[in-house]
């Protein structure tokens, strides 16, 4: 056969068969796609309007009911993230068929914001929080001078010394598990870096509770009473901030500072206190806090001293610094949200001798009351003896 007669059939039987489906060639079938539908939703099965839902550079925006669709997404292994103001985002790896695929995901409520330097822990399903605990950290650590940092005490992250206020993880888990239950579990948890006992500190944070109102969408916390835990320099903080903005200060605790401010309490002196000095702390610290609150008491002011048997550390009775926080918040924060502060008076509480470890109602109190301690409660003031030592409880005169 003539080889043009031979090249021509060939190309007719190649024309015949649909061509060589080489790439971009017409009759080549199209590459197998998937479409993922689904809906996201929060814990409870509510829908959540506005998520966004990833696959790779695909997008989408859920609707009404929290529905979403993807089409054209490639089939094999894939990531699908959705993520929603206010939620934590969440990566589910799923393998995808050609075709129809449903997967729903279940978004968890964001519980931690940060501003700067400070971070929040604000539990999940709280309507209205009522008061913000802050856990100020001393200046830096003694042996290595590194800078403290109480985030640790709200974010329960794992760390390393130096220590931000309690050193042990357990002590650390106990600390936010119990602040977590005061005031019916209504509180944000906030830790920061240090704050120095000035005026721009204290703006700091609170524009940082501003901050974290707007966040997460609880503007209460731009106003919110706070409650001080303080220690070294963050107990001076706490002072230093209740003297210049004592309408916002529910109570504050502080724990072996040195750097108190010295004269008038001003605002301070309407608000409860728990100073605390060790016994075998630097001879400085104990100069420092010894006056201040004799000062105080002194004016009638509603502040009790201990002195523990140890060093510079925090206080370790964490039974005694929670029912006394237990008893100051319960006292103090208002039945109406947004209200101020309740005050509370010396007369309503117990007052304990330090000398001999005695306590008794401000009623039957029988010593000179302008050196004593006062506390909030009989639970407190019980734990307060603990520490102080003393036997004799009068509660009936």
């Amino acid at each position: 056969m003539p080889r043009l007669l031979v090249t021509l059939l060939a190309s007719l039987v190649v024309a015949a068969c649909g061509g060589s489906n080489g790439p971009g060639d017409p009759g080549t079938p199209p590459a197998a796609t998937a479409t993922v539908s689904g809906v996201v939703k929060d814990a409870s099965g509510g829908a959540i309007e506005g998520a966004t839902v990833k696959v790779g550079t695909l997008s989408v925006t859920t609707g009404a009911g929290g529905r979403f669709e993807l089409p054209n997404v490639p089939v094999g292994g894939a990531t699908i993230v959705a993520s929603a103001p206010r939620f934590d985002p969440r990566s589910d790896t799923v393998t995808l068929a050609a075709g129809a695929n449903v997967h729903d995901l279940v978004l968890t409520p964001q519980a931690l914001f940060s501003y700067q330097t400070a971070v929040a822990y604000l539990p999940p399903g709280v309507a209205r929080y009522r008061a913000a605990i802050v856990f100020l950290p001393g200046l830096r650590d003694g042996p290595t001078g590194n800078p403290l940092d109480s985030r640790r005490v709200v974010t329960g992250a794992p760390g390393t010394l130096p220590c931000p206020i309690w050193c042990t993880t357990a002590e650390l888990a106990e600390v936010k598990q119990r602040a977590l239950q005061l005031a019916g579990g209504e509180v944000a948890l906030v830790g920061t870096t240090t704050l120095l006992d000035q005026p721009a500190d204290y703006e700091r944070l609170l524009q940082a509770l501003a901050q974290f109102g707007t966040q997460s969408a609880h503007p209460e916390l731009a106003d919110v009473p706070i409650l001080f835990v303080g220690h070294s320099q963050g107990g001076c903080t706490a002072y230093g901030f209740t003297r210049a903005h004592a309408a916002r200060v529910a109570g504050f605790v502080t724990m072996k500072g040195g750097c108190h401010a010295l004269g008038p309490a001003q605002g301070a002196a309407a608000v409860p206190a728990f100073f605390l000095v060790g016994r075998l702390d630097d001879a400085h610290r104990v100069a420092n806090i010894t006056p201040v609150f004799e000062a105080g008491r002194a004016a009638g002011a509603p502040w009790s001293l201990s002195t523990d048997a140890f060093g510079h550390g925090p206080i370790l009775d964490l039974d005694l610094m929670f029912d006394w926080i237990a008893a100051v918040l319960a006292a103090r924060l208002p039945a109406t949200p947004g209200a101020p502060l309740r005050a509370m008076t010396e007369t309503a509480g117990w007052l304990g001798d330090r000398s001999s470890g005695a306590i008794a109602t401000h009623a039957c109190y029988g010593a000179a009351r302008a050196s004593a301690s006062w506390l909030p409660s009989r639970e407190a003031a019980i734990g307060w003896q603990r520490m102080a030592g003393g036997t004799a409880v009068v509660s009936a005169c």
